[in-house]
């Protein structure tokens, strides 16, 4: 198969951030003509010039807020990541460990994350101190399991090779298991990243007096439908931003491990 000739024609390709703004900029033209056409009351879809023009007429208040978020996934995620590569790396080496705590973790990962809020809010109020748990649960788990995930892809002789040369066991870990489980890792950080953003606003939502989220709730409670979407926007935009600051250390690290 890999002898077969590529199809004639020209290969174009593309920058990705140029993609990118092509679909932004689509689905903007598709969202005002709709708005405008269909003759879609503002309370229910707010055209996307309004959208925009309230947010730069806000610049500080949505800058605090976005600063205010970030700094929520930032704590939760380094908590997450944290906690979860110790755990994942015990519980692939240690047999005994991953029968007995692994069904633990199953069903906590099943358990609706927005349930624990309420008794991280009787526990410790309103605040920082109850949105960063939150944020950090929902990156603990795709963490750990990708921790697990490489350290079992070694093959077992590069393990004999380690042990026929003498090398102890942090050597081990420094040179086979870490190198292994790398390129899972990172590819857990970039997906945890992405869903850090989400429960951290739905965070805000419920148990915070700052950030977007926050910020969507007084919208809420206004019933500002233009506050409401200026958020979603942030938060989309605030996204597609961490994900792709995410995107360079994953490739370097797959370009190496692929070399």
């Amino acid at each position: 198969m890999d002898g077969l000739p590529e199809p004639p024609g020209k290969k174009i390709n593309l920058p990705e951030w140029l993609l990118a703004s092509f679909w932004i900029l689509a689905v903007g033209a598709i969202w005002f003509a709709a708005v405008r056409y269909l003759k879609i009351p503002d309370y229910i879809l707010p055209s996307p010039d309004l959208v925009v023009v309230w947010i730069v007429d806000r610049p500080g208040y949505f800058l605090a807020a976005t600063a205010s978020t970030l700094k929520l996934i930032a704590i939760g995620f380094c908590a997450g990541v944290a906690a979860a590569i110790p755990v994942g790396f015990a519980l692939a080496k240690i047999q005994w460990l991953d029968r007995s705590l692994y069904p633990f973790i199953v069903f906590l990962q099943a358990m609706p994350l927005i349930t624990i809020i309420p008794v991280l809010i009787i526990w410790l109020g309103y605040g920082l101190a109850s949105t960063w748990i939150l944020v950090a649960f929902s990156v603990f788990f795709p963490v750990t399991v990708n921790a697990i995930a490489g350290v079992r892809s070694t093959p077992d002789r590069l393990f004999f090779v380690t042990r026929t040369m003498g090398a102890s066991r942090l050597q081990t870990w420094r040179h086979v298991d870490w190198p292994m489980a790398l390129p899972y890792l990172m590819s857990a950080f970039r997906i945890s990243l992405a869903v850090a953003v989400t429960v951290s606003v739905v965070a805000e939502f419920i148990a915070s007096n700052e950030g977007l989220g926050y910020a969507a709730l007084r919208g809420v409670r206004n019933r500002d439908s233009v506050q409401v979407f200026a958020v979603v926007l942030i938060t989309a935009a605030l996204g597609v931003l961490l994900n792709a600051i995410a995107q360079f250390p994953e490739q370097r690290v797959l370009r190496k491990y692929r070399d």
